[in-house]
């Protein structure tokens, strides 16, 4: 264990000295403020009588919330990741007892658990300071939200951030791509929000499960706004396979990036 010490000291300066990337690693705080206090502002500016409209973008700005802190975790560790093979950090740690394979390992572990604990902070502050905001139809949704369902999301979801900054890492050879791939992936931040039209509430939802972090928002969703669907798995079940799905995505990008850098 001592041996990782001081890649940590290493890694927390190296987030630290660029605004960029500690920006990134402080957004879920960044979104906690937005869904605490701006996004209900939203809200209010919506005639109650409006419900469809207030429906919408109650669901889209749920959908952002349950998405963004991960992806901007994943654009850290592409950052991180793309800069140390333009240095050549990864030649060095290569040679060190630790490895290149054993550096990876350790620096996905503490990006994965940031993002788990940044899920959790901005779901449970959320919900604390500003859960009887979020309404469809009367109802506040976060009361059908319970610590073992934030937990249990956040334990699959953030697999998605590690996975995701290993292959745009891998596919960047150098920082202008990095910034390319990082906006270029940014689709996949909003591929879960197609899920709240009429057309994805059936069997054709499925259409979106090629995307790794379709299955555990489409399970929150449904905690959120029970909807009826035989179509519909299980909360458990939509977590089980987007667990092992993102699990799969994290080990091919792991053994990609190495094999792409050649180490």
């Amino acid at each position: 264990m001592s041996k990782y010490l001081p890649l940590l000291k290493y890694e927390a300066s190296a987030i630290a000295r660029d605004p960029i990337n500690l920006y990134m690693c402080l957004f879920p705080v960044i979104m906690l403020l937005l869904s605490s206090f701006v996004f209900p502002m939203i809200f209010e500016s919506i005639d109650p009588a409006q419900e469809i409209a207030l429906k919408v973008t109650t669901l889209l700005l749920l959908v952002a919330i349950l998405v963004f802190g991960t992806f901007f975790l994943a654009a850290m560790a592409t950052f991180l990741l793309v800069e140390q093979k333009d240095e050549h950090t990864l030649n060095t740690i290569a040679v060190t007892p630790v490895g290149a394979s054993g550096y990876l390992k350790f620096k996905m572990t503490y990006l994965y658990l940031m993002s788990v604990a940044g899920i959790i902070v901005v779901l449970l502050g959320t919900k604390l300071i500003a859960g009887d905001k979020y309404t469809i139809l009367g109802t506040p949704v976060f009361d059908n939200l319970g610590i073992s369902h934030i937990v249990s999301f956040a334990l699959v979801s953030g697999l998605f951030a590690p996975a995701l900054g290993l292959l745009q890492a891998a596919f960047a050879k150098n920082k202008v791509e990095r910034f390319a791939f990082v906006k270029g992936t940014g689709i996949l931040a909003l591929i879960p929000a197609l899920m709240i039209l009429e057309t994805f509430q059936g069997g054709l939802q499925y259409v979106l499960g090629i995307f790794p972090n379709f299955w555990a928002v489409k399970g929150m969703l449904l905690e959120l706004t029970p909807v009826q669907n035989s179509a519909n798995l299980s909360y458990p079940l939509y977590l089980l396979i987007g667990g092992v799905y993102n699990m799969m995505l994290l080990i091919a990008a792991y053994r990609f990036f190495l094999k792409k850098s050649q180490y």
